[in-house]
């Protein structure tokens, strides 16, 4: 049996908020540790991974490993029918064929229960091997959203180059030429850290860093960890509640 509850939806809406444009049909894998996603989106460039810890739930019960195949859209119109102080209850029973999902309302003046469909969706759950990168750049989410978003305003994708501690965004478009330098900056309320052991500059398609901003209002901060030739790693921290990331290969010199 798996149940979770949460003291609100908003957790769940900006999740699936952030990972709604990237894939469709998922599986979602629920241990006694907590509720586990990854998967590629239709063009097999990016990876979207997340993990919700049991402790960002006010109960947290998974007395085996089951894997929960869901459409994300469905997903994300139910739990979009929530109040803000409603609390979100998920529930599976072994063999069901439903995800229960219950919103009540804080003074349990009001409930409404749900049964989505689940899917068989045959997926393989990749490894993701340890990488050691050789920059990581730790800066706060509204301004990397910013940055990509400027830049898309430019072009369609853009050069990340990291040298000591100093993070360069650039693009190329028919407007012309956009560069933005970043340094580091420790002593803000939202720090700006940058490490670096070896130089390191890379394009990558700026439509996919769009989209993984999506996912600023999970964390205050995010950190992108990159090394050349292989894919970015953006990583967006909930401490104890969990993480999103997405990987984003590279793209080739045109």
């Amino acid at each position: 049996m798996f149940e979770a509850r949460f003291a609100n939806a908003t957790l769940l809406k900006r999740i699936l908020d952030a990972i709604k444009e990237l894939v469709t049909d998922v599986n979602l894998l629920c241990t006694e540790e907590g509720i586990e996603l990854q998967a590629m989106d239709a063009a097999h460039v990016a990876l979207v991974n997340f993990t919700i810890l049991a402790d960002a739930c006010t109960l947290y019960a998974c007395t085996e490993p089951i894997t929960l195949g869901i459409n994300v859209v469905n997903f994300a119109k139910i739990v979009k029918c929530s109040e803000a102080t409603d609390s979100v209850l998920l529930t599976h029973t072994k063999n069901g064929d439903t995800l229960g999902i219950t919103f009540e309302s804080a003074n349990g003046s009001r409930k409404a229960e749900y049964g989505m469909k689940l899917m068989d969706i045959d997926s393989e759950h990749l490894e993701i091997p340890e990488t050691t990168y050789a920059c990581s750049v730790t800066l706060p989410s509204s301004e990397f959203s910013r940055l990509m978003k400027d830049m898309a305003n430019f072009g369609n994708t853009v050069t990340l180059h990291v040298k000591d501690d100093v993070f360069i965004v650039e693009t190329i478009g028919d407007m012309g030429l956009a560069t933005v330098t970043v340094k580091q900056d420790k002593v803000s309320k939202q720090p700006t850290e940058i490490e670096c052991s070896k130089e390191t500059k890379m394009m990558f398609p700026l439509n996919y860093l769009v989209t993984f901003t999506k996912a600023q209002n999970i964390s205050e901060q995010v950190s992108l960890y990159l090394s050349e030739n292989i894919p970015i790693h953006v990583s967006y921290d909930m401490g104890d509640k969990g993480s999103i990331g997405y990987h984003l290969a590279p793209k080739l010199d045109e």
